[in-house]
């Protein structure tokens, strides 16, 4: 009995250190827990977020002229109402994510306006993708749908609004540089171009040699002089065949299509409207080389071939680079009001009709308009070349 006295007390000591046991780990984890919500919170702050230069020099100030900072309700919406999830499982892997971007903080890689102006687009493009991917979550948390009285709306923004809610799009795709300042689409793809341009005047082309137009490029039916008029153009991507060098210009060899009677406007392929030149009647005769019917508008073209004087330093001497520019120039902005659709699509005539709806909603002058159209038109589901 004595033994089983003390085996008892052992057990009821034991149980005891146990539960004490229990209940400092109870109080630690709930003083962890506390600890680390207060942190994350601490972190979602307006006077956190703008307590290096970095933003507060730059998006905090655009932020403060925003109807998100000042209006007349008096509502205010913070950096984390717009760039952070609420629910706790998105929220914490946010957190993690953005933990990358100290080390950025600490090599300096936004630390000046030039270097922040310079990367603005790259930001922003992946804050837009974050919340498209999301359905612009942190804006439905104060804006839906279900919420808006669209005759308190003016017509047109109601019409928008309708129009979006039935195409099921998120408000990130129409949405943007409402808080901060647009960013300049255009610099990545242009600065792209100028290093294509700089390799371009210094590609020496020879006979023999086949080359790609890298703009619009003036045709000639005898060398070229200054201030002589052209006698046509070819288009950018237009491939040429180097016939001979003379000074600063080029005699070569192109190669189209023409559609029905019709000889000034040749084409990448029959039945597809590719432009590769235009021509006028002192072009010179182009060489029938084959005729084909077009199965679908018994059209029928006809394969021919042309030589001409260009100006040498506008080409380039692969397809692939002019390529991977119009690539970029698509995503950079063609990805503003809806997600991209991927060249194929479509068929190589049916994006000439949406480029013309479209192009006015862009930044693109001229000429980049034409080589988007002419990289989309070459990458559509008909159209590869």
């Amino acid at each position: 009995m004595r033994w089983g006295w003390k085996t008892a007390g052992g057990l009821a000591g034991g149980f005891g250190a146990l539960a004490l046991a229990g209940l400092v780990g109870v109080v630690v984890g709930v003083v962890g827990w506390g600890g680390f919500n207060t942190a994350m919170e601490a972190t979602n702050s307006m006077e956190f977020c703008i307590s290096c230069h970095e933003m507060r020099d730059n998006v905090y100030v655009e932020y403060k002229t925003s109807p998100h900072y000042q209006n007349a309700s008096g509502v205010r919406a913070t950096c984390a109402d717009c760039h952070v999830p609420r629910d706790w499982t998105h929220k914490v892997i946010r957190k993690v994510q953005a933990s990358g971007e100290l080390y950025h903080w600490l090599i300096g890689s936004i630390d000046s306006k030039e270097k922040f102006e310079a990367k603005r687009h790259t930001l922003a493009r992946r804050e837009w993708d974050r919340m498209r991917a999301t359905g612009s979550q942190e804006c439905r948390n104060c804006h839906s749908f279900g919420a808006m009285d669209f005759h308190k709306q003016t017509p047109k923004a109601a019409s928008a609004m309708e129009g979006a809610e039935k195409a099921g799009k998120t408000c990130i795709d129409c949405h943007k540089g409402i808080a901060h300042s647009f960013p300049d689409i255009t610099a990545g793809h242009r600065q792209l171009f100028a290093g294509l341009s700089d390799q371009a005047k210094a590609l020496a082309l020879k006979p023999g040699d086949t080359a790609y137009a890298l703009t619009s490029l003036a045709l000639y039916g005898a060398p070229p002089t200054p201030g002589s008029a052209g006698d046509g153009e070819i288009a950018a991507a237009t491939p040429v065949k180097v016939l001979a060098t003379e000074g600063g210009a080029l005699r070569v060899e192109i190669t189209g299509w023409q559609r029905g009677s019709s000889t000034q406007t040749l084409y990448a392929q029959p039945g597809k409207r590719i432009t590769t030149a235009k021509l006028n009647a002192a072009a010179g005769q182009a060489v029938a080389l084959r005729s084909v019917t077009d199965p679908e508008t018994e059209q029928e073209w006809t394969e021919v071939r042309l030589t001409a004087w260009t100006g040498a330093g506008g080409y380039v001497g692969a397809l692939g680079a002019l390529w991977d520019y119009g690539a970029r120039v698509y995503d950079a902005n063609c990805s503003l009001c809806h997600t991209l659709h991927p060249p194929a699509d479509f068929d190589a005539n049916a994006w000439i009709g949406k480029m013309n709806a479209m192009k006015r909603l862009t930044r693109l002058d001229e000429e980049e308009g034409r080589l988007l159209l002419t990289y989309l038109q070459s990458h559509a589901k008909n159209g590869a070349r």
